[in-house]
């Protein structure tokens, strides 16, 4: 672990903040920042630049700032890597700042937060503080979304080094070579009380509208209205996953025959044969599946209006 604490002068700093640098989000973050310019922009604060060897001592480093007083934590990683963070501040009233240096940035690009890093590090300064929903997936807070079945099985199948090499490109390579073995499964969900059975292939549950880039997959979605959205991809025919697929390329999916779209505080998944579950693009474990929503949990910063 590297730690760089950094001090404008002797005099007393007005915020502390913790910046944690993910050295494998989007090729090695370290390699896209300038420190040096962000200690010039942070003049005036306290800088601590952590960059943890792994998850286990990131979530360390996380706990002890919270026991020392941090004001203010900033994370430059990826999606998965600043929900890692997320899940230990929920609840609390210290803000996430977050540099997106991750592969896809989709939560970046859902509160329109810059992808350069040091324009990033700007709206963590000037920016406002919003409180945004947390879904929670057998224990497992999630910024984003939950994918059940396909999605998961493909994050599943992507090695981590080509990932690292080849960005986006390893999700779809991935995604084709499993599209054409993946069989469909009876799914069981009690969404908010009601039961719904239908042969499936794949379950969303968005807590934002963006899924991948800026494709809103569940364009209804908000992170601050204390629901989650639900959407099931039902394969009654052979040609369902086909047509649904094209559909979503041209956002016109919601108007398929066999696709459903719920919004529920709680629901439940189970699928015979089980499936892969992914949170935020990181595998998380198999079916069944308990979710919900926790409204309010995070302070985020977000650009300021106007």
């Amino acid at each position: 672990m590297y730690v760089f604490d950094l001090f404008s002068d002797g005099t007393d700093a007005d915020m502390h903040i913790l910046l944690i640098m993910n050295p494998v989000a989007g090729g090695a973050a370290r390699t896209r920042v300038d420190l040096l310019e962000w200690a010039t922009l942070l003049t005036g604060h306290r800088l601590e630049i952590v960059t943890p060897a792994s998850l286990d001592e990131m979530d360390a480093v996380v706990r002890h700032a919270m026991r020392e007083g941090v004001e203010c934590i900033v994370v430059a990683g990826g999606d998965g890597t600043i929900n890692r963070v997320a899940s230990q501040l929920a609840g609390t009233d210290i803000p996430l700042g977050i540099i997106p240096v991750g592969t896809v940035n989709v939560l970046a690009r859902e509160f329109g937060i810059p992808l350069d890093a040091t324009e990033a590090l700007g709206v963590v300064l000037q920016g406002q503080t919003r409180r945004i929903d947390l879904g929670v997936a057998n224990g497992q807070p999630f910024l984003l979304m939950a994918g059940i079945g396909f999605d998961a099985k493909v994050v599943s199948e992507v090695v981590p080094s080509i990932k690292e090499l080849f960005g986006s490109f390893a999700y779809v390579t991935a995604g084709l070579q499993t599209l054409a073995n993946y069989k469909p499964s009876l799914f069981h969900l009690r969404v908010d009380g009601v039961d719904v059975h239908l042969p499936a292939w794949l379950v969303i549950v968005g807590n934002a509208s963006s899924y991948a880039y800026q494709f809103a997959m569940t364009p209804g979605a908000r992170m601050d209205d204390g629901v989650l959205d639900v959407l099931l991809f039902a394969e009654r025919t052979a040609l369902d996953r086909l047509t649904q697929i094209g559909a979503a390329m041209f956002g016109q999916h919601m108007h398929h025959p066999n696709v459903s779209y719920l919004r529920a505080r709680h629901l439940r998944v189970e699928a015979d044969p089980s499936v892969y579950l992914q949170l935020d693009g990181d595998t998380a474990g198999v079916s069944p599946v308990d979710i919900h929503v926790l409204p309010g949990a995070l302070s985020l910063i977000v650009p300021g209006e106007g």
